[in-house]
């Protein structure tokens, strides 16, 4: 005759370590598919920037020029919005005489 009492606690032995198994394993599906994730985000191509502000060099670098996201004739950018560029041109700073946002800005 069988010993059901050993056999239960066999069985409840193979079911505890079966379960600390598939927790094991889906953490490690859950760390795959978070890292997975973070590598897709990461391989997508930033949106350029509509407006960008050139900055000069020194300790309190003052704005040089204004240019279009996409002009590739700066150095020292910083993002900024249309209205920050409408009013850097309004105030004097120069429009890049590359892409020359002035125009499209229709600032004069």
């Amino acid at each position: 005759m069988h010993e059901l009492p050993s056999d239960l606690n066999r069985l409840r032995t193979i079911e505890t370590y079966l379960q600390l198994q598939l927790q094991r394993v889906q953490r490690q599906v859950a760390e795959a598919e978070q890292w997975q994730a973070s590598r897709r985000s990461a391989a997508q191509p930033r949106t350029p920037p509509e407006w960008t502000l050139q900055m000069g060099i020194g300790a309190d670098p003052s704005p040089v020029a204004v240019h279009h996201g996409e002009c590739t004739g700066g150095k020292r950018l910083r993002r900024i919005t249309r209205r920050d560029a409408i009013e850097a041109l309004s105030v004097g700073i120069l429009p890049c005489a590359l892409c020359r946002p002035d125009r499209e800005l229709q600032v004069d």
